[in-house]
């Protein structure tokens, strides 16, 4: 989810080659990267304290103590500012043939060449990269940095349009991306070079240049104001149709070079905007993961305070309280087990314990795992189990832990009187569990995609219910390791049918 922020869309825009660099801009059009500090988030106060006891000894001549100091604190991978200007520090008091000289030189080039985990200000970026160019080390995302800050110090930063455009600095041209959300800047040699790509036998001529009294030239177009296209040399024998002909030929290879320019502005627009997606599926989750964690935390402590005030414990309130915090906890359970599998999918940590097991048995545990909402008035649930079904090599918490997900959503969006089915059968040589509701239903468009990360139907719904959007993504994930499918059959209004099928324990999964 790193990867969404704005220093991760410049260095993977830079390499990829869509600019020379790239200024990122917010919503209001303000500079996001290049930008300033951004320490307070990392430097704690405890990286701070080790910091200064670190300067303490330097200033002291003890070196040999201060580097221990900075492998203890500080020691792997630098994971903040403070970290990376410490092991800079272990550089320089650090003699090259110390064997620890190399390992802090080759972790700390990898951390500030990896923009989507180590969040540093552009400015700090920068000087660690150059005094690290001063050990041998190449970045390839430093000479963007340098003109992109060169650029922020020459002129104010406002979006334009989609039109190649000379910026404050000499030789440095400039095109911000359809949706104004990037600026990309070019050197003078980096839009000749990708002008005259298609043709050499002629020539971009900059503004402002002089065309010999040999050459022909034609205007560059709107996106390329004052900029001509010119012919190397004019064939004066040639006859005016064969010279139009030429004429025409490189107007089109104009244009061509004028389209290039073009996707590559829509290309910057395209990258930043998925970066940006990926944001604000990293800002969604923190408030999911918020948001779920609290509201069964605040109601198991409204219930501890309301029996604590109270002057004697009676019995049957007392039991019934017990009975809410109980069913808060389980419910609070069921939320940080889901944010805890979807960590493992993410990091591909996750890892399944296959055994037999009976269709009947994940049944029951589904069912004893739900609590006591499904045995509310407004709510039936019927289960049914086929006789003499196979039995299943699959790990049985997960297979439960995707029933109750289908469970869960089935009575989270019925929001009126709830008739939920939970049924195991066989159906060509297959074990089947299917879960169904009369609930809101679902969409044909949205169908597809209810299993991606964080994608809700009714997000209105889901906020009043509670839940992030991670449910169905993580029952796909679990039935997909059980080389099983999950389909679903919905109806706007008509409620919902989702049906898991997997292999029986002859033909099932491996772990």
């Amino acid at each position: 989810a790193k990867e969404g922020r704005p220093p991760a869309a410049f260095a993977r825009m830079v390499r990829q080659g869509l600019a020379d660099a790239v200024i990122v801009l917010d919503e209001n059009g303000s500079v996001v990267y290049p930008a300033g500090p951004t320490l307070a988030p990392e430097a704690d106060g405890e990286a701070r304290a080790a910091q200064a006891q670190i300067r303490t000894l330097v200033q002291g001549g003890r070196n040999p103590e201060a580097v221990r100091a900075i492998e203890r604190s500080f020691g792997g991978r630098p994971r903040n500012a403070i970290a990376a200007d410490e092991q800079l520090l272990a550089l320089q008091l650090l003699p090259r043939g110390d064997p620890r000289w190399r390992t802090i030189e080759q972790g700390l080039a990898t951390a500030l060449s990896d923009y989507s985990q180590l969040s540093l200000p552009s400015a700090q970026r920068l000087f660690l990269m150059e005094e690290m160019r001063g050990f041998g080390c190449e970045f390839p995302t430093l000479e963007a940095e340098q003109l992109a800050a060169r650029f922020l110090d020459a002129e104010r930063v406002r979006p334009g349009d989609a039109i190649l455009r000379l910026s404050a600095l000499p030789q440095v041209w400039k095109i911000t991306s359809s949706g104004g959300r990037a600026i990309g800047l070019y050197r003078t040699e980096t839009v000749l070079r990708a002008m005259s790509a298609r043709d050499r036998s002629f020539t971009a001529v900059p503004p402002g240049t002089s065309l010999t009294s040999q050459q022909e030239s034609i205007p560059g177009g709107a996106r390329l104001p004052g900029w001509q296209i010119a012919l190397a040399n004019k064939n004066t024998g040639a006859s005016d149709q064969v010279w139009q002909r030429q004429m025409t030929a490189y107007a089109w290879v104009g244009f061509l070079a004028i389209a290039v320019m073009a996707l590559l502005a829509m290309a910057v627009g395209r990258a930043f905007r998925r970066q940006m997606r990926l944001a604000r599926l990293k800002t969604d989750l923190v408030a999911a993961v918020s948001h779920e964690l609290k509201t069964p935390v605040s109601s198991m402590r409204l219930l501890v305070d309301a029996l604590l005030d109270e002057g004697r414990f009676e019995p049957a309130k007392t039991r019934e309280y017990l009975e809410l915090i109980a069913k808060e906890n389980i419910r609070l359970t069921r939320v940080i087990d889901n944010f805890l599998t979807f960590s493992r999918m993410e990091r591909n940590r996750h890892k399944f314990e296959f055994t037999e097991t009976t269709p009947d048995a994940v049944i029951q545990a589904a069912v004893g795992a739900l609590g006591e909402r499904f045995q509310a008035v407004d709510c039936k649930l019927d289960v049914e189990v086929k006789p003499g079904l196979e039995r299943l090599r699959a790990d049985a918490d997960a297979l439960v832990t995707v029933l109750l997900n289908l469970l869960e959503n089935a009575y989270k969006f019925t929001p009126a009187e709830k008739r939920i089915g939970l049924r195991a059968y066989g159906q060509d040589g297959r074990v089947c569990f299917a879960v169904e509701d009369n609930g809101i239903g679902i969409a044909p468009r949205e169908q597809k995609k209810i299993f991606r990360k964080f994608y809700q139907v009714d997000r209105r719904l889901a906020r009043q219910a509670g839940g992030c959007g991670l449910g169905l993504n993580i029952v796909e994930f679990i039935v997909t390791a059980h080389a099983g499918r999950v389909e679903v059959e919905s109806r706007p209004g008509e409620g919902s049918r989702f049906t898991v099928s997997l292999p029986c324990a002859a033909k099932g999964a491996r772990a």
